[in-house]
């Protein structure tokens, strides 16, 4: 509001400049033509892809046994000490734990609201994963634990082939409007921040480094 003007006078001026707005644009009944990435398209590959463009670690796994091996290659390699590992439907959980825990990893306690916080690695399942922007979408409530993903300095996320969807158009499509969860995030890359200095930092607010697994079958 200007200086001298009244509250009046200045709600008149906003609703004198929405009165022009021009003709209405018709949209597309096509709705199709708003896709980015197409439907028939190689989505693991464009996923990883975009992925990896945008500074996240993607790599694939032939199988549940091969992708716990790998989950237990990179949190070794890293000397970690600690995991979360909450008690969602994250792919090959079981076989996670096992391994991690005969290295002598300790799996921390999911219902101990400071575990993400102490824990070295967050290693989640994801509800999906849009190929467009090669994102991860992670739920919580209930069983799933939003800090294991968030809080973490590093992030391992188990996806499976099917649950890759081509773009931002078929995730809200999967959403159902008698099922949404306590709180759904997109992750599209690893966290980082220029906000007060404008020099970029990775990490500060979430993990530094998001790996992801994709599981063939």
């Amino acid at each position: 509001m200007m200086r001298g003007q009244t509250q009046e006078a200045f709600f008149a001026r906003i609703q004198d400049s929405l009165k022009d707005r021009g003709a209405p644009v018709e949209l597309p009944s096509d709705l199709e033509v708003a896709r980015v990435a197409p439907t028939d398209a190689d989505l693991v590959t464009l996923f990883m892809d975009r992925a990896k463009q945008v500074g996240m670690r993607p790599a694939q796994a032939a199988d549940d046994q091969a992708a716990a091996a790998m989950v237990f290659d990179i949190v070794t390699a890293a000397g970690a000490g600690s995991a979360i590992l909450p008690e969602d439907d994250v792919p090959a959980r079981a076989l996670i734990a096992d391994a991690l825990k005969a290295k002598g990893v300790r799996l921390l306690d999911v219902n101990d609201r400071d575990a993400a916080f102490d824990a070295d690695f967050g290693i989640t399942g994801v509800s999906c994963a849009i190929a467009e922007t090669g994102s991860l979408c992670v739920d919580s409530g209930g069983a799933h634990r939003r800090l294991a993903s968030l809080a973490v300095p590093n992030h391992i996320a188990l996806v499976r082939a099917d649950q890759i969807v081509p773009d931002l158009l078929d995730f809200a499509a999967r959403i159902s409007p008698d099922d949404i969860p306590a709180n759904m995030t997109l992750i599209s890359a690893p966290s980082k921040t220029a906000d007060i200095e404008m020099i970029l930092v990775e990490g500060v607010h979430g993990p530094k480094v998001v790996y992801i697994i994709v599981i063939a079958s």
